[in-house]
């Protein structure tokens, strides 16, 4: 199981008490259950893990790490594909402000992109 990207950590934790608008979920698609234990003791992340078989295939990840920002009715407002090696956090970051002010504003993720 491969070790989430720093970059997530510090992301989420800039929107730390944010709790009721931002979510941040590690999801890991691997096919061996039994990875998960041993990673969150060895790794300890920040953020919540959860172990999802086939959720790879139903929101169409094709590569790791794939970061998917979803608005509240589930729709995907953002899909970023590897690491942004330059500045990993500022699209991730952007991303959310702007979900966060298109529910403020209530329009649907579809219509504002």
């Amino acid at each position: 199981m491969p070790r989430v990207e720093p970059h997530f950590e510090k992301v989420a934790g800039r929107f730390a008490g944010q709790e009721k608008d931002v979510l941040f979920l590690e999801v890991n698609c691997d096919e061996d259950e039994t990875l998960v234990g041993p990673y969150l003791v060895e790794e300890k992340p920040k953020t919540s893990v959860l172990f999802a078989d086939g959720l790879d295939l139903l929101l169409g990840v094709n590569s790791f790490p794939t970061t998917l920002v979803l608005d509240r009715t589930g729709k995907i407002a953002y899909r970023g594909e590897g690491v942004d090696m330059e500045n990993p956090e500022a699209s991730l970051v952007e991303a959310i402000e702007k979900t966060l002010h298109r529910t403020e504003m209530g329009v649907p993720a579809a219509v504002a992109e």
